[in-house]
This record gives C-alpha cells, sequence and structure tokens, in this order.
C-alpha cells in the first residue's frame, strides 16, 4: 500500500498573509481523495459589502429648489391685479369697461380702474359672462368714491357693471331674491356673489365662499 503523499506546510509568514481566493484542491497522488481545502487565515469568510454612501443635496439646494417654486405659485396666483393683468384678462374673454373721466386712474373718482382688483373678482366676472352669455361692460371698479368696508370696491371685492336686459334677466332668474338693502337696492344672492341693483348699475360683491 502506497504511503500518502506528505503534507505540504506553508512558508514561515505565509500564514498571516489574507488569501483572496481559496485555490481549488487538487488529489494528492495516490491517496485517492483530496486534502481540505484551509480557510483564510483572519475570518474564514469574505468581509460585508458597505453600503454605497448616501447623495445629498449641495448646502441650500433644498431650501433654494422650494423657494424657486413659491415664487413660481405667486407669479402665476397673484392675489391682486395691475391694471394691465385685469385689463388684459377681461379683454380676452370679451368684456369691456369705460368711465366718465375716459380714464383708469385709481386716484380720480371719475376714472374706471382694475388696479389692485382681486385676482378672484376678476374670474368672477368672467365666469358671469360665460354663463350668461350676456355682454357685459364694467362702470366701477377700485377707483376712489365707492362706499369704504371689509368687502368694497377700494378692497378689490366689488365691480360695478352696465345693465342691459341680457344681465337683467340672468340675474333675476337664475340667484334667489336676498332682501332690500338700507339704501333701497334690491340683492339677489348668488353661490359667490351678492347683485345690488342700483339706479344706473348692477353693484356686485364677488367673495370666495371658501375664505369668506
Amino acid at each position: 500500500m502506497a504511503k500518502p503523499a506528505a503534507e505540504a506546510k506553508p512558508a514561515t509568514g505565509a500564514e498571516a498573509a489574507p488569501v483572496a481566493k481559496p485555490a481549488a484542491a487538487k488529489p494528492v497522488a495516490g491517496s485517492g481523495r483530496a486534502p481540505a481545502a484551509k480557510p483564510v487565515a483572519d475570518s474564514g469568510r469574505a468581509p460585508a459589502a458597505k453600503p454605497a454612501a448616501e447623495v445629498k443635496p449641495a448646502a441650500g439646494t433644498e431650501a433654494a429648489s422650494v423657494s424657486t417654486a413659491s415664487a413660481k405659485t405667486a407669479r402665476v396666483l397673484p392675489i391682486r391685479l395691475t391694471q394691465a393683468q385685469a385689463a388684459h384678462r377681461l379683454k380676452r374673454s370679451g368684456l369691456s369697461w369705460k368711465s366718465t373721466g375716459g380714464c383708469v386712474d385709481r386716484t380720480i373718482g371719475q376714472c374706471t380702474s382694475l388696479d389692485t382688483v382681486r385676482r378672484t373678482t376678476v374670474a368672477s366676472v368672467i365666469a358671469l359672462k360665460r354663463a350668461s352669455g350676456c355682454p357685459i361692460v364694467i362702470t366701477g371698479g377700485t377707483e376712489v368714491g365707492h362706499a369704504p368696508g371689509r368687502y368694497s370696491h377700494a378692497k378689490g371685492y366689488k365691480l360695478d357693471i352696465q345693465p342691459n336686459s341680457c344681465v337683467n334677466d340672468h340675474i333675476i332668474r337664475h340667484y334667489p331674491f336676498d332682501g332690500i338693502r338700507d339704501d333701497g337696492a334690491p340683492l339677489y344672492r348668488a353661490p359667490n356673489a351678492l347683485y345690488a341693483r342700483e339706479l344706473d348699475h348692477w353693484d356686485i360683491l364677488f367673495f370666495d365662499p371658501r375664505t369668506s
């Protein structure tokens, strides 16, 4: 019977060196079996992989993005409009306006100004035109000379429009009578407006029921 081959011993200091990958065991001549593979010197297992480092935004980037988004929203949905902005929206939707003085200066009572009118007020009078199909002519806006108050012309909540048979019929037919104002004007209430029929115009208070 053949003697088994002598086991090869590593050179001095070789055991301490880490082995990257154990080589496949080869059968020893005449033994009929392969010797057991030796474990890696340190632990016998590969070290756990480190998690990928979290990518963080540069300092100030996140705050800047929020501020930019807010600024864009503010530009898209302003609370108040300039004369030019309001006029553009009204004209684009087929509405017109006029004044006894032929001017738009809000500091002059004979003018019809839309300066600082509320965005929701303009949207509501445009909605009135679309719902009624009537010609709408604005005769009063944010100019001086109107009654003061929290929900007033000066605060951007009210507009005066010229009466005509189409507008009169639409308001009276679609909105319920809501009493008589202290100045004698009949009132008609809509979900987002209060119409007062004065002698030569409709005095309309537009408001947002979600915030008013």
